[in-house]
């Protein structure tokens, strides 16, 4: 970048962000820093306690920001850089700049770069600058007069990638031997998750409605709600209304764990230990002494040893019954 060029960019940006769509780019930085986002679990790091929070990156140093495996519940990062006294003396002559398609991918040794600008600014004269990066469409993040809001970078890799450039000349040996502060911390959604998990899984027509409202629900049976108290009602074929009330908290999950009745009717039997059991002349085990039947007529057979007991019942949808069954001989006197 040549002086003239830089001289018409720093103009430019002291009035706002200069934003564009450039073409890829190879560039030099003295030294890349790696960052994590403080807060988060980083899966499959042996330690995590390795990760640096918070780095010290000089004026032409670039800064990698990883981003955690699980981004269920954030919706961007905020990166504060504290600037140092030295260099509020200078306002406007260091420009940060926000990078698409980096390559290589980012290693602490590593120099050489090409990627594309997404989104460049200057360092106001202040002793802080907050820059809010969203990293998914339809986010809440507000651009504030504290903050600096920038575009959606490209996270497939789980990184985001900043770099700062010197933009003037005639800065003082202190100024330019200067530290900046950099950490990152995650913006959650203002959301949680609720989960549905049912025995049977998925049965036939599954609806869940929440606050009087029928929801559609992701593969992994959950939605997205937000933070409080909501009325869950489920319904399916074959089985009794459910109605629950779940309590979601911010950037949580709520899981519902529910083993579904069947609405077919039940026959609680009690019967002496050892009675074989047909219905309709064909043999059933029952477990837990409950029988299911199908509406209707029924013909019941107890049998135990010479004994044998026969009962006809009527079943009706939607009810319970219970049956006391008595084996037994009559002993009399001629």
């Amino acid at each position: 970048m040549n002086i003239k060029k830089v001289f018409k960019i720093s103009v430019f940006l002291t009035i706002t962000a200069f934003i564009f769509t450039a073409q890829a780019e190879s560039f030099r930085v003295r030294k890349t820093h790696i960052l994590a986002v403080s807060d988060v679990e980083y899966k499959g790091t042996e330690n995590q306690e390795e990760l640096k929070t918070t780095v010290s990156a000089g004026i032409n140093d670039a800064v990698c920001i990883l981003l955690p495996e699980d981004l269920t519940y954030i919706q961007g990062i905020e990166v504060t850089i504290k600037i140092p006294a030295a260099l509020s003396k200078y306002p406007n002559s260091i420009i940060y700049s926000l990078y698409d398609n980096i390559s290589p991918v980012p290693q602490d040794k590593t120099i050489d770069y090409t990627g594309k600008e997404l989104y460049t600014a200057l360092y106001p004269a202040k002793i802080s600058q907050t820059l809010l990066i969203p990293i998914v469409q339809g986010n809440t993040i507000k651009q504030t007069p504290y903050a600096d809001k920038t575009f959606i970078p490209d996270i497939s890799r789980k990184f985001v990638f900043l770099r700062n450039q010197l933009a003037v000349k005639g800065m003082s040996r202190e100024a330019m031997d200067s530290k900046y502060l950099v950490s990152a911390r995650p913006v959650y959604l203002s959301k949680g998750k609720f989960t549905l998990t049912t025995i049977p899984t998925r049965p036939a027509n599954l609806i869940v409605t929440i606050d009087d409202k029928v929801t559609e629900l992701d593969k992994n049976n959950s939605c997205f709600l937000k933070p409080g108290t909501h009325n869950v009602t489920i319904t399916a074929d074959g089985y009794r209304n459910e109605n629950w009330s779940i309590m979601v908290e911010t950037a949580k999950e709520s899981v519902l764990n529910l083993e579904l009745q069947s609405v077919a009717p039940t026959l609680q039997i009690n019967m002496p230990q050892g009675t074989k059991v047909s219905v309709d002349n064909q043999n059933v085990e029952i477990k837990g002494s409950i029988l299911e039947l199908a509406p209707g007529d029924h013909i019941l057979k107890f049998t135990l040893g010479g004994f044998e007991v026969v009962k006809q019942v009527t079943i009706q949808e939607g009810r319970s019954y219970s049956l006391d069954v008595v084996l037994d001989a009559e002993f009399t006197e001629n």
